[in-house]
């Protein structure tokens, strides 16, 4: 668990880092890991290698000594070794850390750091021998040792930072093409060729390939922005003129209605399905285009709210349905007037189609607008799907309504509790 944690740990602090500083750590942390290791290594081989020097030596003059002791010849022991017939007469201070009954070579384990090695024997008349080795005037000492381990690790510490000063300096070189791609990429604003041609030329290398990605992936995403807006100009010609004809036709038909009473309010209810129909079309594209500029005309929420409750009243009449307005404020905020005209009577034609109450409370704020309605059995679980309607009017659905808020950074809520449903846009964002 307490890996896991360090692990999950380590692996957030690492993202927070840029691509530079991950590829230092991890290089300057892996080198100096190999390093102490190394200088670990090394130590422990130089003391195992003059702990076996030392034991082979006392090996050998124990083999001597027996040889002798057979013959009954003298010996002369080599400086720092001196051999004892019985085991009583080794010194107190080493007896009590010697084994006494195995024969073989061994290093005395001394408590004052004292470097010892000694041997047991068994001479040819069955005879235990005891011989000790004192290493300390040879072996290098204890103060020394540290000494020269604080050496080391000082020259240690200095390399590691002359090797961190250098591998930045390299590193450095090594992802300026790179950082010179970034910038580039950043500068660009979609109006100029997308090909980054730089100082940095196409090589086969992997900032190069990179590079050349980057061109051609660039190029095109411009091809499929130029048919997009090709596009968008051709249904803007296309749906607008249809559009244009009726609304003239429309013109020509009031002019006789007149005459012909029972034609005025038909002629009316078309002249608003075609203004509609008109702003629909512009918001349409208007989102489809990357640049916000389009329809600008403000009007105040509470006069897009009277627009929209007087062409659903009928609507809602028809369905046996009440619209109530309750305006909390007389400060009402200026919004865009078509898209508020968009947002607004969709979620107003959703809740006249969904509720299973009469009574649908529309509610505005000083900055907020938000319907109320209570939901039939088993359609909370389908919200979602309340803004996909196919009837005339503006059911643009769900994703419609929310980029046009996201576009004019207008917030969208919806909330449930129980079946009543309350849905809010924020117009302040």
């Amino acid at each position: 668990m307490f890996l896991s944690d360090c692990q999950s740990k380590l692996a957030r602090f690492a993202r927070t880092l840029s691509l530079s500083q991950r590829v230092k750590a991890t290089f300057i942390a892996s080198f100096s890991v190999f390093c102490m290791l190394s200088l670990l290594v090394v130590f422990a081989a130089t003391k195992g290698t003059e702990d076996y020097i030392f034991e082979k030596q006392l090996s050998r003059v124990v083999t001597q000594f027996s040889q002798n002791y057979a013959q009954r010849h003298t010996f002369l022991f080599p400086e720092g070794i001196v051999a004892y017939a019985r085991f009583a007469d080794i010194p107190p201070l080493l007896a009590e850390y010697i084994d006494s009954t195995t024969p073989g070579v061994f290093e005395l384990e001394h408590p004052d750091e004292q470097d010892f090695h000694y041997a047991v024997a068994r001479m040819p008349d069955n005879s235990l021998y005891y011989f000790i080795y004192d290493v300390n005037e040879v072996e290098i000492s204890e103060n020394l040792e540290r000494m020269m381990m604080q050496i080391i690790f000082s020259s240690f510490t200095l390399f590691i930072l002359l090797f961190f000063v250098i591998f930045h300096l390299v590193l450095k070189r090594s992802l300026a093409p790179m950082f010179t791609l970034i910038e580039q990429v950043k500068k660009s604003d979609g109006s100029s060729d997308p090909r980054f041609i730089t100082e940095y030329k196409y090589e086969d290398d992997e900032i190069g390939l990179l590079n050349k990605t980057l061109a051609d992936y660039a190029q095109r995403i411009e091809a499929f922005v130029q048919r997009e807006r090709e596009f968008t100009s051709f249904a803007s010609h296309e749906l607008r003129t249809p559009v244009t004809v009726i609304k003239g036709a429309n013109e020509l038909l009031k002019l006789h209605s007149e005459r012909e009473p029972a034609l005025a309010k038909p002629l009316a209810r078309l002249e608003r399905a075609v203004n509609s129909m008109e702003d629909m079309i512009t918001v349409l594209l208007e989102l489809a285009r990357e640049d916000k500029t389009g329809q600008t005309a403000q009007a105040e929420l509470a006069s897009v709210v009277e627009e929209v409750l007087l062409a659903f009243q009928c609507q809602a009449d028809k369905n046996g349905k009440t619209l109530s307005l309750i305006a909390s404020s007389k400060n009402s905020p200026s919004i865009t007037r078509v898209n508020g005209l968009i947002v607004i009577s969709n979620l107003v034609r959703n809740a006249i189609q969904h509720s299973t109450e009469a009574d649908i409370e529309l509610r505005v704020t000083d900055s907020t607008f938000s319907v109320s309605n209570i939901l039939q059995p088993g359609q909370s679980a389908h919200v979602s799907e309340f803004f996909s309607g196919t009837e005339q009017g503006y059911g643009l659905g769900k994703i419609i309504v929310e980029r046009v808020c996201r576009q004019q950074n207008w917030q969208y809520t919806q909330r449930i509790e129980g079946s009543q449903i309350c849905v809010t846009i924020d117009f302040s964002g």
